[in-house]
């Protein structure tokens, strides 16, 4: 008999608006999935480098003269065996007999290796293999290396620049990890499904009886955004499988009349429900089950996931009911700097000490901001910041200083107080690209500054100053502390929506203009209805990419199947397809038939331009069919609103379709992605300029007057003159009429 907790009232976002009721106790006759088959647990090796890790700093110095490696361990593994293989060079001034290296994992001191150890020399480096204590492994670790350096018994002076080593970039940690049968409960979700304990990329199978309709694809785009949310930087792609057991963590989305083969005998469903079981193939590997009466219901089901989670327990969950979930309003994704008001840094920080730095040369602090992308930031020197800050007394004369970076390029910098620990307060700006009108398109230089369409680190670095008196004496480094307030805030609430179009670049960056609405509710997307897998899996990724982008699942988002009653006013478009996919049976005034005529002529357009840079592409028909493995993304202003815009994903044959996944997936390669169309090939990526340029957004009439006329002086001139002469006009002829009045009245009296 199935229990039925209380229904429960969540917010999510600070938007009280959903209830689920969710049963903790699994459905009757399931016990054959319980427990799966008792093969031996199997052990996988994984070898990591430090550069992979994230290590910055390979070299090691008397002031800075600690290097840190973190890396994670998974819910669902085991360490058994951990190696650290790594190798150095160090300043041949060092004293051997008392300068040594230390090694640790999490604070624990696991070897002193003394430096210049010829035993260990090969070539010009000094190797070491050392073994680990597995038992020492936690969910997040780090194995820390300090330097202990002399170069003189008597005179010794830590500031000295004959104080280093320098590690290898090749070395590199190696884990024996054993899988673990974890139970097969909501607590852990979405362990081990993603788990941020894992820094790699998420490889999630979907699993489909048959193939999907809109409503079930439209259930699979909400949970795999939600995935591709909560991976962020580490990407999420979702190979598809049909009919298919599964052999690793794994989706499956099953309806009573439409199951997989394993899962035939499975208990009907009456109600929206997701379970979480072992695959009866692998007992290691856990499935979630999205199952419904029907296919509507599997939709009820991931939104009930994706949304109620956090408050489902036991093995199974039913959803009773869903409350009308509000629509997001614009540019309010949970990932980016909002646009209606100022925004602290307290919101923006993932972690309680991320904005405080310690030590001499401390680790910076570093926010990630994200903005909308078409922010009208035309004839503005930048995004304005206050900030506030506040740091340990630093010593008279000496100049201590915060340094301010984005993405890595030096902006400003400020001097540290030597008085007292009160905060400081400044107001900086956040320079912008130097590109052409808003972002279009990049120049052959570039200005330091935000990029708009992609996502930016902001870092502040505190530098303290030491004192010196004389060559063998400093004041001892220690007890420095450096720290931003989180009431410094950044503020482009003043700033309009206004942007040229097409832009891939922001759309293969930040996902515009579909992100504009974090749920995509003004976004329809389509595809065939016989669409192969590699298609379906090309639709889950980009949905997780545009996860990651917002943090925001794409519920709202509308599937469609080609129809001749389909209307695609007032709505942004995206298509996915082979070329010539769509038009079969259309007629020719179907307004599908009319969009993918467009979407063809530009298709077309890109290839011609692409391999004869010419624009006379309309007296020669290139047949996309000819071609080979070639993909092609394509942005033109929608036939049906002005307003709104359409974007390609075009593939020649389903082999084609990867290419445009790990296009998505790489950052590298999406970087590349600009202008109106990219033509991208197992060789690489061109882009081009193919249609005329349109705008979306509003700005006030005399700031759009001003700046469509701003290129062409000679115009704006004329139009100048004419505004005066009206102007003048008008005034002469008020004056003129004043003047009869004054005149009429004299006569009168």
């Amino acid at each position: 008999m199935i229990k039925t907790i209380s229904t429960l009232l969540l917010t999510v976002y600070a938007l009280s608006f959903s209830q689920w009721v969710v049963s903790a106790e699994p459905l009757a006759n399931k016990a054959i999935f319980e427990d799966g088959y008792p093969e031996q647990a199997p052990v996988e090796t994984l070898t990591m480098s430090f550069e992979s890790l994230g290590l910055s700093t390979f070299k090691l110095d008397g002031i800075n003269n600690s290097a840190r490696v973190d890396f994670t361990n998974r819910l669902d593994k085991l360490g058994k065996q951990l190696t650290l293989d790594f190798s150095y060079t160090h300043s041949p001034s060092l004293i051997g007999k008392v300068s040594h290296l230390k090694v640790f994992l999490n604070e624990n001191l696991m070897t002193v290796l003394p430096i210049g150890d010829k035993n260990n020399l090969i070539g010009n480096k000094y190797e070491h293999k050392v073994p680990l204590n597995p038992k020492l492994i936690k969910d997040f670790n780090q194995i820390r290396f300090e330097l202990v350096g002399f170069y003189d018994l008597v005179c010794q002076d830590d500031h000295s620049a004959t104080i280093w080593a320098e590690l290898s970039k090749s070395s590199r940690i190696t884990v024996d990890n054993q899988s673990l049968a974890l139970d097969s409960l909501f607590e852990y979700f979405p362990a081990p499904f993603f788990d941020n304990r894992d820094a790699t990329k998420v490889n999630l199978p979907f699993i489909f009886a048959s193939q999907p309709d809109e409503q079930t694809l439209e259930a699979a785009a909400t949970l795999s955004s939600f995935f591709g949310a909560q991976a962020k930087w580490r990407k999420a792609q979702f190979p598809v499988k049909i009919n298919h057991a599964p052999t690793q963590h794994s989706v499956v989305f099953a309806t009573n009349n439409n199951k997989p083969d394993f899962l035939l005998n499975y208990p009907d469903v009456e109600k929206p429900t997701v379970e979480i079981i072992s695959s009866p193939t692998q007992r290691y590997a856990k499935v979630l089950l999205v199952l419904g009466k029907d296919t509507a219901q599997l939709k009820e089901a991931v939104v009930g996931l994706v949304f109620g989670y956090k408050v489902m327990t036991g093995r199974s969950a039913t959803i009773d009911g869903i409350n009308t979930l509000p629509l997001r309003k614009a540019y309010d994704a949970p990932f980016w700097v909002r646009s209606d008001r100022a925004v602290t840094f307290a919101e923006l920080i993932d972690y309680p000490t991320q904005l405080q730095s310690e030590g001499l040369r401390g680790q910076p602090v570093r926010l990630d901001l994200r903005f909308a992308p078409d922010l009208f930031t035309w004839r503005e020197n930048g995004i304005p910041i206050t900030l506030n800050y506040r740091n340990t007394p630093v010593e008279p004369n000496m100049l201590s200083r915060l340094n301010m970076l984005i993405n890595g390029q030096f902006i400003d910098g400020f001097i540290l107080s030597n008085k007292s620990s009160d905060p400081l307060s400044s107001q900086t700006i956040l320079p912008l690209l130097a590109n052409e009108k808003l972002n279009q398109s990049r120049q052959d230089f570039e200005l330091n500054g935000l990029d708009l369409s992609t996502n930016n680190q902001l870092t502040y670095d505190f530098n303290f100053a030491v004192s010196k008196s004389g060559e063998c004496s400093a004041i001892p480094a220690g007890g420095e502390f450096g720290a931003i307030d989180g009431s410094s805030s950044i503020d482009v609430s003043r700033f309009h929506h206004y942007i040229a179009m097409p832009n891939l670049r922001a759309f293969a960056n930040a996902g515009f203009p579909f992100t504009k609405f974090a749920d995509l509710h003004q976004s329809t997307l389509l595809m065939e209805a016989n669409s192969s897998v590699k298609a379906i899996s090309l639709l889950l990724n980009f949905t997780g990419h545009l996860g990651a982008i917002t943090g925001y699942p794409t519920h709202q988002l509308d599937i469609q199947f080609p129809s001749e009653q389909l209307k695609l006013t007032d709505k942004d478009i995206i298509i996915i397809g082979k070329p010539d996919s769509f038009t079969q049976s259309l007629t020719k005034d179907s307004d599908l038939s009319v969009l993918i005529n467009n979407s063809q002529r530009i298709v077309d357009q890109a290839i011609y331009n692409g391999a004869y840079d010419t624009q006379d592409s309309d007296k020669v028909k290139v047949s996309i069919k000819s071609v080979g493995r070639l993909a092609v993304i394509s942005g033109f202003q929608s036939p049906f609103d002005s307003e709104r815009s359409v974007v390609s994903l075009i593939a020649t044959n389903d082999d084609a379709y990867t290419l445009l996944s790990d296009t998505l997936l790489s950052d590298e390669k999406t970087a590349q992605i600009m202008g109106s169309s990219a033509i991208i090939n197992s060789q690489g990526i061109k882009t081009i300029k193919t249609d005329e340029q349109y705008y979306v957004g509003q700005v006030p009439i005399h700031t759009l007057i001003w700046f469509h006329l701003s290129d062409r002086p000679f115009v704006l001139a004329i139009l100048s003159l004419i505004t005066l002469l009206l102007i003048s006009f008008i005034f002469w002829r008020l004056l003129a009429l004043l003047t009869k009045k004054r005149l009429s009245e004299g006569d009168n009296a």
